[in-house]
């Protein structure tokens, strides 16, 4: 039985986080990102800044109640993280007070399962956005079983303008986790992530992998590594990400302006792409 599509439009309660320097500090050492200054040096002119990625930790507060919710009916041991789009409008700082809302968007049919859709809307307290998800999380089985023939090409790669190497620490899971909130136990069980969700062993949190590509693109093409100047960023999430991997993050400019739009994706020393379709855009 697949999901309940009665629940498209629904509108969960806000949610509230006030905004802590060591909360968004923590968080970019859990993605490797140990040296933008934006983030630590606390007399910059403006003071720090959280890194934009940190958009999954105050606005993922609102992730349980919809993949928990009884009326979705999602079965969360068979889901996994599909595809993440996030639009930054406003830096955040220390001390401000964040609400975020989700909404169920789409539920629809990919043959072998079905991807729910919701998006997180995030203000500040004077009612500005912050930032806005669009948020996709896949569950196997549920769906039709008929194969998507509307599925439209992926773009070839253009001139390759930047290309960066992350590796992924044996313990990287576990970090990320405190660091997120995402304890879910295929990143933090080895014995359940085999026995119950059936993978190799545990796997890296997607969000983390989208955050080592955050890094890259904010050093490799952002002014002054500015991480203000990043409008934003979206992924498929293609394979799982194991311990010890290494990534290889690469990408190539769609179009000029402002934003300047990039294209980029991810892939593991053995070739396989963890990350299609990504998208950022910087100003």
């Amino acid at each position: 039985m697949g999901m309940n599509k009665a629940v498209i439009g629904k509108v969960h309660p806000p949610m509230e986080f006030e905004v802590n320097p060591k909360d968004f500090t923590y968080y970019a050492v859990s993605t490797n990102d140990y040296n933008n200054p934006y983030y630590w040096e606390e007399s910059r002119a403006g003071g720090i800044i959280a890194p934009p990625m940190f958009a999954v930790v105050y606005g993922g507060i609102c992730i349980p109640a919809v993949i928990l919710d009884k009326e979705l009916g999602m079965n969360v041991f068979v889901m996994v993280h599909g595809e993440q789009d996030i639009k930054f409008h406003k830096p955040v700082k220390y001390g401000m007070k964040l609400t975020s809302q989700a909404k169920v968007v789409n539920i629809l049919d990919k043959g072998s399962g079905e991807l729910c859709q919701f998006t997180i809307a995030t203000k500040d307290q004077t009612g500005e956005l912050v930032a806005e998800a669009l948020v996709g999380f896949f569950v196997r089985g549920g769906g039709s079983g008929k194969k998507d023939d509307k599925k439209e090409p992926e773009p070839a790669p253009g001139k390759t303008i930047f290309e960066v190497k992350k590796k992924v620490m044996s313990h990287q899971s576990y970090i990320y986790a405190w660091a997120s909130g995402d304890h879910n136990f295929i990143h933090v069980n080895p014995e359940n992530a085999v026995k119950i969700a059936r993978l190799p062993g545990i796997i890296l949190q997607g969000l983390c992998s989208m955050a080592m590509c955050q890094n890259a693109i904010i050093d490799s093409l952002a002014a002054d590594r500015n991480p203000a100047l990043l409008k934003r960023l979206a992924v498929r999430f293609s394979k799982p990400v194991l311990p010890n991997d290494e990534l290889t993050i690469y990408g190539w400019e769609t179009a000029a302006g402002s934003p300047r739009k990039i294209a980029f994706e991810a892939k593991k020393q053995d070739g396989t792409f963890v990350i299609k379709n990504g998208i950022a855009e910087i100003a």
